[in-house]
């Protein structure tokens, strides 16, 4: 497996032309795919499918894309842009629901469209797992009318994302609670949890006093963001056994932070579930 990390200027919210989105990632502006391709494979320039989310009324705000180990891959690596649209704010702004695009043309990923939550407290974006709200597109025989109708529909279902994380504001979690919530957080993280250099309970501390909920969204929240963020102290054993001081990383692959978004939502959904039935 190739990790890949991020490449991203810091860059306001403000809504962002084609030409700076090439500038943060210049493979967004690629003109034509990676060599390995095969001839089956349609190209779509990331730029024209960028036009057409902005038709349907959404606003391009922040663009990334990971760094390539590989120089043969560059200009052609995973990349996402980020887009708000006036209107989908949730809890009088503290939230607000985005669409994500990811893409890449080294046959790396198809075109995703995905929903995402901001969060204005802490700049952090969560991934919304879900089929109603997440949609691949392949390059091969791209439909544009389909891409289109799927920005669509992450907008139409702004509303019912609210609502869910409404519910999750609503259900209280006892100590026990959040504490098989974080062991299964911790385990979706390391493959061997008990030779992890930190323990499950220190994804629960806070890192600000508006996080010190002990609902389900809260908890959610604050554990995504200490995976996410890193800099959690532990200690790690050396190959000899000697133990060392250390501190977790953030994450800086693009697949692994959407997969472990997607999965710590899974994980809600199924907390709220448990405690709602």
């Amino acid at each position: 497996m190739r990790f890949s990390f991020y490449r991203s200027k810091a860059r306001a919210h403000s809504p962002l032309t084609n030409d700076q989105i090439i500038e943060l990632s210049p493979a967004a502006g690629a003109l034509k795919p990676h060599s390995s391709v095969s001839d089956r494979y349609s190209f779509v320039p990331t730029i024209q499918a960028v036009d057409l989310v902005r038709s349907t009324g959404w606003v391009p705000v922040h663009a990334m894309e990971a760094k390539t180990r590989k120089e043969e891959r560059e200009g052609f690596q995973k990349h996402i842009i980020r887009f708000q649209m006036q209107g989908l704010e949730l809890n009088s702004g503290a939230e607000r629901v985005d669409l994500v695009m990811y893409n890449s043309h080294d046959r790396g990923c198809a075109f995703q469209l995905l929903a995402s939550i901001w969060r204005k407290i802490c700049g952090n974006g969560l991934m919304v797992s879900s089929k109603l709200f997440n949609f691949a597109h392949k390059h091969i025989n791209f439909d544009a009318a389909a891409f289109v109708e799927s920005a669509y529909k992450i907008a139409d279902g702004a509303k019912q994302i609210g609502a869910q994380v409404n519910s999750f504001k609503e259900i209280e979690l006892s100590p026990d609670e959040r504490g098989v919530f974080a062991q299964s957080a911790h385990q979706l993280v390391y493959d061997v949890p008990d030779q992890s250099p930190i323990k499950a309970e220190q994804l629960l501390k806070e890192r600000r006093y508006d996080d010190k909920g002990k609902d389900l969204w809260s908890t959610f929240n604050v554990i995504q963001e200490n995976i996410k963020k890193g800099g959690i102290r532990g200690v790690k054993r050396s190959k000899d056994g000697f133990p060392r001081r250390t501190t977790t990383r953030p994450i800086k692959s693009l697949d692994k932070d959407i997969r472990l978004n997607k999965a710590l939502w899974v994980l809600t959904e199924a907390m709220a579930h448990l405690k709602t039935n």
